[in-house]
């Protein structure tokens, strides 16, 4: 009892302090220490780098060298708690010796609030010469993969007008969680920055607050796709939040500014937002959609602005963020229900409104002190992936640990099963059988956690098969195929930053969160289930998402990148089930989808093809009598 009143207590300051709903508050940072002594986890402060983190010393050289020597390497930089002052751009590198890098790199600090990277007052003074304090690369091409940026705040300092917190560059799966960025008044260009360069994405930024800066957060480009949820901003000067083209899902946004929360073309999805105008907010919008961009939003509760959403034509009218009078064209207020800037493309007729499917958060798992963790290596695993792991790994999970920790790349010859007392299977982001091994490589059954969390690794190439009714959880895990046995139908399974191949539920209960499916044929397929995602991107031909059997399906963003043989099938194709979409697409070759959607209800058949009605949205008409 007394938990629940400090609980209720705590919640009524951020709410009165912050703005925040108290239900919407961004998770905890994690315990410390974050991960067992392991090579593969390399301390900035210890040698060879030994930055001092004393907010004094000029650590930027050491940082610099470490950034140098472990980009691409599947390795975790780690920042203990300390404050890091730098004094120019921290870059991520191409190459390191002789080797190409292609992404695969995690900056994580021991506590958001605790590990800082400071810049020294006075550095980038020029507002119209922006820098980074640290620009994370990207190279010409979306092949950047799988890189994070965790628990870490980043502080532009005083007297820096051009600084930019982070630049960060991602494709496939990548994200920015648990981050704080920082500026004090009359500094900061932009907080979080992810349009420094085009094709940027898919990613994933979560948990994050951006306080002060000229803007918050900036978007653009019409590739490949961002998610965010969990996001605040607080003070930004000119918009909270710029979207110029990007394809952007955006869940639980808290915004407590004077100008507006949102500007933004392209395609929008904002859904469950709180926006609080100040000062002199009462005649503009809190939201401005501009240049016929699309939006979808729903749950949306603004206070203090004149507008929730205003339509407009051109950027020119938000020169004094004013709309003037009570007529302005689609104009929203104060909040919105749901609201969608195109009509919805329905092929039977009906409401034309989202499911509402009941959203739900992965499951907590009590966190391990990583002393107690099982690394395999110890129990005789090659973490280089030349020996067979198969019997090192077995034995580590029938240890009788709870979380089983993986920190290299591994080879297996015998699928490794999931039982006893593990709950957790952790890795640093390395490869599980590049391009051979077992099939699969995993099998999880049944066992006394009531949930499983399977997190951090950059490919598996024999997969995982799933042979329980337990939550599971995959979290930042590239290149992995799902199979479901008959006894995992009706489980529920949570993807977060996920990159996998023809994935096929099978009356599974299943939320994601940035997910990016690319294969030729059938993408995604609900057979009797419900589905509810949270940035859905593809690539290549084939249909998107098939829903069948009752399946209820619910996706929210972004957007087909159709690189090849779009006119081989429906985007979307539809068979007794309920459906709604906000997903548009993007195709540079030519081969546009030709069929958007197939739609089949009692044995009536009826085609949406393109130029007859838009994916963006789309619904079945039929959400009333299906719930």
């Amino acid at each position: 009892m007394r938990r629940n009143v400090i609980q209720l207590f705590l919640g009524a300051i951020l709410l009165a302090w912050f703005g925040v709903h108290p239900g919407w508050a961004a998770t905890e940072p994690p315990a410390e220490p974050r991960f067992p002594v392991t090579p593969f986890v390399v301390d900035v402060k210890s040698p060879p780098y030994s930055a001092r983190g004393d907010g004094v010393t000029d650590d930027t050289e050491a940082l610099q060298r470490a950034l140098n020597e472990n980009v691409g390497q599947h390795r975790v930089l780690y920042f203990p708690a300390g404050e890091y002052l730098v004094s120019r751009t921290l870059t991520w590198p191409k190459k390191w010796a002789d080797h190409e890098n292609w992404g695969f790199t995690r900056l994580s600090g021991q506590h958001r609030d605790r590990s800082i990277i400071r810049l020294r007052n006075g550095t980038f003074t020029n507002a119209s010469q922006p820098a980074a304090i640290m620009w994370s690369g990207g190279f010409g091409s979306a092949d950047w993969f799988h890189n994070y940026v965790e628990d870490l705040t980043f502080d532009v300092g005083t007297n820096n007008p051009g600084a930019t917190a982070l630049q960060f560059y991602a494709n496939n799966s990548g994200a920015v969680r648990n981050c704080r960025f920082r500026a004090p008044a009359g500094s900061g260009f932009v907080g979080l920055d992810l349009a420094h360069r085009d094709l940027n994405g898919p990613l994933l930024v979560q948990n994050c607050e951006i306080t002060g800066f000229r803007r918050g957060v900036a978007t653009g480009h019409a590739v490949n796709s961002q998610t965010f949820e969990y996001l605040t901003l607080r003070g930004q000067t000119e918009f909270g939040f710029d979207n110029e083209g990007q394809a952007i899902s955006l869940r639980r946004l808290t915004s407590d500014n004077a100008v507006p929360a949102i500007r933004s073309y392209g395609v929008l999805t904002l859904l469950e937002a709180n926006l609080t105008g100040r000062d002199g907010a009462s005649n503009a919008p809190a939201v401005i959609n501009y240049n016929g961009g699309r939006v979808w939003a729903r749950d949306v509760t603004t206070s203090g602005y004149g507008r929730a959403l205003a339509d407009v034509a051109t950027p020119d009218f938000l020169a004094a963020y004013r709309v003037r009078g009570t007529g302005q064209p689609g104009s929203r207020g104060p909040d919105i229900n749901e609201y969608c800037s195109h009509p919805v493309t329905s092929p039977f007729g009906g409401v034309g409104r989202s499911l509402r499917l009941p959203v739900k958060e992965p499951p907590a798992l009590p966190p391990d002190d990583p002393a107690n963790w099982a690394d395999v290596d110890r129990f005789g695993a090659d973490p280089h992936g030349v020996a067979d792991s198969s019997a090192a790994i077995q034995r580590a999970v029938d240890s009788g640990a709870t979380t089983v920790f993986l920190p290299g790349s591994y080879r297996l010859q015998s699928t490794i099963i999931l039982r006893g007392a593990v709950r957790r299977l952790v890795g640093l982001d390395g490869m599980i059988n590049y391009g051979t091994g077992a099939k699969p490589d995993f099998r999880l059954g049944e066992g006394p956690s009531p949930v499983f969390e399977f997190t951090h690794f950059s490919y598996v190439g024999g997969g995982l098969e799933i042979d329980t009714r337990r939550p599971v959880i995959l979290r930042s895990v590239s290149d992995a195929s799902l199979e479901f046995t008959a006894r995992a139908k009706g489980g529920e399974l949570f993807l977060e930053d996920c990159v996998t191949h023809a994935l096929e539920c099978r009356g599974q209960n299943v939320w994601a969160r940035q997910l990016n499916i690319e294969n030729e044929g059938d993408h995604l397929i609900n057979a009797g289930g419900t589905l509810w995602v949270l940035g859905y991107k593809t690539e290549r031909g084939g249909t998107l998402l098939a829903s069948r059997d009752g399946a209820r399906s619910e996706i929210l963003g972004n957007f087909s990148y159709t690189t090849t043989a779009g006119k081989l099938a429906p985007m979307f194709r539809t068979e007794d089930a309920t459906v709604f979409a906000f997903f548009g697409e993007v195709c540079f070759n030519g081969d546009r989808f030709a069929v958007i959607i197939r739609e089949s209800h009692r044995g009536n058949t009826r085609e949406i093809r393109r130029g007859e009605g838009s994916s963006t949205p789309y619904g079945t008409g039929l959400a009333e009598s299906a719930r």
